[in-house]
């Protein structure tokens, strides 16, 4: 894969300096802007400055998918989130302003952590994955527990069936970068509405992409300092966001997102999904049986429309990051996965598991 498919915008030095000292509060002095290699979402760059050190978030340069890279949502998120439990990064300001990079973006703060980019946790002790699994879902009820009245969120989302707007929303994503159609895809579409939740459930902030490598741990590893990448924050069914995070654990371990797929987990020292679950619904109140298939089948759905998007941007030459292309071509991974959850996962048992706190 070439830069050639990479779109980024590119930053005038001068005058985004001197925007930033007029509009973020204390910075001055910017000395570079280094872009991060990874990600396929929007490019961000590592901001140094003699007030010290930030993150640049943009959104692509080129065409962009109706709804999506929403900066904009991300800074109202970080902005409301500063008054909660939950930990994220100062936000500086957002710039709607084109004339200074091209596109919108927003500068936060800096936060010095780690980031377990491999759910199999291959760099920590084995004694103290469970913990970094732990933390990860008490984070997730943190968020989900969050007064969005308080927080000024009550109008985040829309009204009505979250999973029914959600599946509408990514068919018409993937339908547009892919008119050609996916006989796998339609596949698990028609499987999902079949399945759609009809009960009532109760209304919380979600994250939308709640993975383990969206979370800033402290130097140990185990506890949660910043949550990160708001982009598909909204207001829906809590599941939602178990669903994903439990979800990519359904991949294989050598994909380019890693999952657990046929992983012994007992024998690496990690939580099961079963663990998983019943810690966070023990949480929230909720019941510790609930079947898990369709929000993690959902997940993978949702998924594999990034993927078709990404696909798209990389024939266009807009994509963010070197490895859209190659995400985009093996959408099946997930889609193929999605209808495994579906035809043989099993529900969590009826007994909770009790793990350690």
């Amino acid at each position: 894969m070439t830069a050639s498919v990479v779109s980024a915008p590119p930053l005038d030095l001068a005058r985004l300096g001197r925007y930033l000292e007029a509009q973020a509060p204390g910075f001055r002095g910017l000395r570079s802007a280094e872009r991060f290699i990874g990600g396929n979402s929007n490019p961000i760059w590592r901001v140094e400055a003699d007030s010290g050190c930030y993150i640049l978030r943009t959104q692509p340069a080129g065409e962009l998918l109706k709804s999506a890279h929403a900066l904009d949502r991300e800074a109202r998120i970080l902005t409301a989130l500063q008054r909660s439990a939950v930990p994220v990064p100062r936000l500086r300001v957002l710039c709607n302003d084109l004339d200074v990079v091209g596109v919108q973006f927003y500068l936060m703060d800096f936060v010095e952590g780690v980031v377990h980019r491999h759910v199999g946790l291959p760099t920590v002790p084995r004694d103290r994955r469970r913990a970094v699994y732990e933390a990860a879902i008490d984070s997730l009820v943190a968020i989900h527990r969050a007064d969005v009245e308080a927080l000024g969120l009550a109008d985040f989302g829309r009204p009505g069936n979250y999973f029914e707007r959600q599946l509408h929303r990514w068919k018409q994503q993937y339908r547009a970068a892919m008119p050609e159609g996916s006989a796998p895809m339609d596949a698990l579409i028609a499987r999902l509405e079949a399945l759609m939740p009809r009960e009532g459930h109760p209304v919380v902030l979600l994250h939308g992409d709640s993975r383990l490598d969206n979370l800033m741990f402290d130097a140990s590893g185990c506890r949660v300092i910043a949550v990160l990448d708001w982009e598909l924050s909204t207001l829906g069914h809590p599941l939602a966001d178990l669903g994903q995070f439990l979800g990519v654990q359904e991949l294989p371990p050598d994909y380019l997102l890693p999952g657990l797929r046929g992983v012994d987990r007992a024998a690496q020292g990690l939580p099961t999904q079963d663990e998983l679950a019943h810690r966070y619904l023990r949480a929230m109140g909720m019941d510790p049986r609930a079947d898990m298939r369709f929000y993690k089948a959902f997940a993978m759905f949702r998924q594999a429309s990034m993927s078709a998007g990404l696909r798209r941007r990389a024939a266009l030459g807009t994509a963010v990051a070197e490895s859209a292309l190659a995400f985009g071509n093996t959408l099946d991974v997930f889609l193929l996965a999605g209808l495994d959850i579906l035809d043989g996962g099993a529900a969590p048992s009826s007994t909770p598991t009790e793990t350690t706190t």
